[in-house]
């Protein structure tokens, strides 16, 4: 009786293929970036997912135009909800600005970017 179990097939489907990943990083690269960039992201939150849009300035603190239905999400997370920016320190973040100083700012995890070309 044969005892060796065959999982490559599974971990080549599950995981990918060396030739996907080049593919994948190739695509990664295309989309840096630069000064004057429009950009789409997306973040998740308890109630639902948040699409926002910015151009890349120099300073790096870009306010974020959120499509409507994301701005009702936040109005109903923070009734004090005033708008959002990139983190300047640490762009995989976005902070949640509120009209009314709280000590730290809601900040959410970026897990969605796309340059607009």
């Amino acid at each position: 009786m044969d005892t060796n179990i065959e999982i490559l097939g599974d971990q080549e489907e599950t995981l990918g293929t060396a030739e996907d990943l080049r593919e994948e990083i190739a695509v990664e690269v295309v989309q840096h970036e630069v000064v004057g960039s429009h950009v789409k992201i997306e973040f998740e939150t308890s109630k639902g997912l948040c699409t926002g849009y910015y151009f890349v300035n120099e300073l790096g603190h870009e306010e974020l135009n959120m499509e409507p239905d994301s701005v009702i999400i936040l109005t109903n997370l923070f009734p004090d909800y005033y708008g959002a920016y990139i983190n300047s320190l640490n762009r995989d973040w976005v902070d949640i600005d509120l009209s009314v100083k709280y000590d730290g700012c809601p900040e959410y995890k970026i897990y969605n970017r796309h340059v607009v070309l």
